[in-house]
């Protein structure tokens, strides 16, 4: 849904609506008193002459209907508006104004053969003038494409049917009738999917004028999964790629961020349910237990509220060295982050090499059997689009001799090669050392030489089994060759190659990495 506001102005179809007049009569003071109103009546006409008056309204559709109510402000009138149910358990209650202000009540449901009551008193219970009389508009309409109020806990949820629109308001800023003392006025809703599978949930809302929406999505257990607060003040909130296992029951909670109202202009809501072919991620995906499977070769994301991380499961069934190499796309507006994580979720490499709207890419890491992970995330946490969608790009290939096979960068994860071997690697993520390990059987000089790099002065060291220092070289400018000879005896040696300066990333390109005897 494209976002919007609609001008749903209150007043205006209340003035135009055809309907009965009627005038308030004494005493309607009490439910058993309570004035029967026509269900053809759009305005009712009162007064509040005595002190403590109360003026009582009965309604009894005969099919279910949302029923809306303005009353104009009386001056030097405090009005409290309230709506009950047949058993006279308060629906709403509305006291948004002072002295003199108006009062509204939005698409509150009514039972049908029932009598449900209208409540009118004066906040303070002093008599107004008698000459003052108060004119209530009513309207009632179809619950269809409506919220249902009271819809304020989540077992009073409106029902969601994806594919349709529904439109309710941020009113009133206050929820009297909370039972907690914030009185966050807030609007739940239920979602239900009966078809077995597995299915992809979006949401819009839009926008209103005033309002900082905040959408939260909560599972059948009442844990809440998924937070979306991108926006702010007039703007609309998104929701994508939710994750519904079906058959599911899900519930979405809709509210101002700080208590506010607007009664001329409605929200509309629309959601999507539609069956998940593997090409999107799904949230939440916030943990290494939540990961989605990285089945295809790549997928698309977003990353959404802000401070999100997606997480992506890579699995090797074969007991066999691999090497995985990821390619994440850039995002308008963000600098994205990428890093390799182990089965527990420890971090093995942060890759991090360029810098705002730019791709990063993770070079040759060494896989054996069994699950690591893929975790995108914005570098400062602070940004986020539920619409720019990044794509991660994952390959695996069997490794071979002659390639390098990272972690290779300590003591305790060195690889080993042959004298008179070629190694082929990477200098990738920013400050990456390889660390390659070989043995002499034979005294006399050996020589270490790697092929220039692009945008990288490559430095080379060498090191006795004892790790003490042999030498070492490096290029003076980028894209230079590298090359140190040492007279060796019988043992075993350490050869390092890195960058002269962390910033010299090169993730395209590799270097060859030599060791011969002369």
């Amino acid at each position: 849904m494209a976002p919007r506001w609609t001008p749903l102005l209150f007043c205006l179809p209340l003035l135009c609506a055809c309907g009965k007049t009627v005038h308030e009569t004494e005493p309607n003071d009490h439910f058993t008193k309570a004035q029967k109103v026509p269900l053809g009546t759009s305005l009712i006409i009162g007064g509040l002459a005595a002190d403590k008056d109360v003026d009582v309204f009965s309604l009894e559709p005969v099919k279910p209907v949302n029923l809306s109510l303005f009353v104009g402000g009386v001056k030097g009138a405090d009005l409290v508006l309230e709506v009950q149910d047949k058993d006279r358990r308060p629906l709403k209650r509305v006291d948004e104004t002072v002295s003199g202000g108006d009062e509204q009540v939005f698409d509150v449901t009514l039972e049908a053969g029932a009598p449900s009551y209208i409540v009118l008193a004066e906040k303070l219970g002093k008599a107004l003038d008698r000459k003052q009389t108060y004119r209530m508009k009513v309207r009632l309409d179809s619950p269809e494409g409506r919220e249902h109020e009271p819809d304020d806990k989540a077992l009073q949820a409106t029902p969601l049917r994806p594919g349709a629109l529904l439109r309710g308001h941020y009113h009133p800023a206050r929820n009297l009738l909370a039972d907690d003392t914030g009185y966050f006025e807030e609007d739940w809703f239920s979602l239900e999917c009966s078809q077995e599978g597995l299915f992809s949930l979006n949401a819009d809302i839009s926008e209103v004028p005033g309002i900082d929406p905040v959408l939260e999505v909560y599972d059948a257990n009442g844990y809440k999964v998924k937070e979306i607060d991108d926006k702010g003040v007039g703007e609309p909130e998104s929701l994508r790629h939710f994750g519904v296992k079906a058959p599911a029951r899900f519930l979405l909670r809709l509210r101002s961020k700080v208590p506010s109202a607007n009664a001329q202009v409605a929200y509309e809501i629309l959601t999507e349910l539609v069956p998940y072919l593997g090409r999107t991620e799904l949230e939440p995906n916030d943990q290494r237990l939540d990961a989605n499977p990285l089945l295809q070769d790549s997928l698309e994301g977003t990353l959404s509220p802000a401070g999100d991380a997606d997480w992506f499961k890579v699995s090797v069934a074969e007991d066999q060295k691999t090497l995985l190499k990821a390619e994440l796309s850039p995002v308008p507006g963000m600098d994205i982050v990428l890093s390799l994580r182990d089965d527990i979720g420890g971090e093995l490499a942060l890759v991090d090499n360029m810098g705002k709207e730019q791709p990063e890419v993770l070079t040759g890491f060494g896989l054996r059997k069994g699950d690591t992970y893929l975790v995108v995330t914005e570098k400062t946490g602070k940004k986020a689009d539920p619409k720019a969608a990044y794509t991660l790009s994952k390959t695996v290939v069997p490794w071979q001799a002659g390639m390098e096979f990272e972690p290779n960068d300590s003591t305790a994860t060195v690889q080993a090669m042959k004298v008179g071997e070629t190694m082929d690697g990477h200098i990738a993520p920013r400050g990456d050392a390889d660390l390659f390990e070989f043995n002499v059987y034979t005294p006399g000089e050996v020589v270490v030489e790697a092929a220039g790099l692009l945008n990288v002065r490559l430095q080379a060291a060498l090191f006795d089994q004892d790790g003490k220092s042999l030498g070492q070289a490096g290029s003076k400018k980028p894209g230079e060759p590298v090359s140190l000879s040492k007279p060796l005896q019988p043992g075993t040696y350490q050869v390092e190659l890195r960058a002269a300066a962390a910033s010299e990333v090169n993730t395209r390109d590799k270097y060859t990495l030599r060791i011969r005897a002369r």
